[in-house]
């Protein structure tokens, strides 16, 4: 997933501490604060939490956007929420809970559970429809709406993925409201005013290498 392989380089080049949310552009808090109480059931949000939380950013470089990283407890649950403008993230500790180290036969319903507990009831009401495969194991990736594409969401309740990795149980939501065209940029989100001058990931694949043309 692209947005795994995101926030794998923005950990390479580090988050920075955050003494307090006056430090987040203002429309960037609401947007956060916004979008936590439309993902996350009541008192589960980062904003919510009664215990601490503890905030980190990585504001966007060349190679990694804008993430907002929330780490707290909720249900004896140690979670870290890593933000993006587009989609959050909830990682859940293994040490707090070890799908892998539980019976095949009931990995499914614990992940069902978990969801249910930190998730509106708007995105699991009638229960977590999760399209499980045949085993959950390291790598595992699955969804509520596998065959519909997350560029082309109605609203953010519409899917909601899921998985294994690194040992740990990993859900991601999308940040889409049915009046969005498209996703916003990612890279501009934690900066206000200030543009990151990226490198362009790809080539156009109909773009033809050889030498340049001389000008007349």
């Amino acid at each position: 997933m692209k947005w795994l392989d995101d926030i794998e380089t923005a950990h390479a080049e580090g988050f920075d501490d955050l003494d307090g949310r006056a430090d987040l552009p203002g429309q960037a808090l609401a947007e956060s604060r916004h979008w936590a109480r439309t993902l996350f059931a009541q008192g589960k949000s980062p904003y919510d939490a009664a215990c601490p939380v503890r905030r980190k950013v990585h504001r966007a470089t060349k190679a990694a956007p804008d993430f907002l990283r929330h780490e707290y407890e909720v249900d004896d649950l140690r979670l870290s929420i890593v933000e993006g403008r587009s989609f959050a993230l909830v990682i859940i500790a293994q040490s707090s809970l070890d799908v892998l180290a539980l019976p095949e036969d009931e990995r499914a319903a614990a992940i069902s559970r978990v969801a249910a507990a930190l998730f509106h009831p708007v995105c699991v009401s009638g229960g977590v429809c999760f399209r499980f495969p045949a085993r959950i194991e390291e790598g595992t990736f699955f969804s509520t709406n596998p065959d519909l594409d997350p560029r082309l969401l109605g609203a953010w309740q519409d899917r909601l993925d899921a998985g294994i990795r690194g040992g740990e149980l990993i859900f991601l939501a999308y940040k889409r409201l049915p009046w969005m065209a498209g996703f916003a940029d990612p890279f501009a989100w934690l900066r206000e005013g200030e543009a990151i001058d990226r490198k362009p990931r790809f080539r156009f694949p109909f773009r033809k290498s050889g030498a340049k043309r001389k000008r007349r």
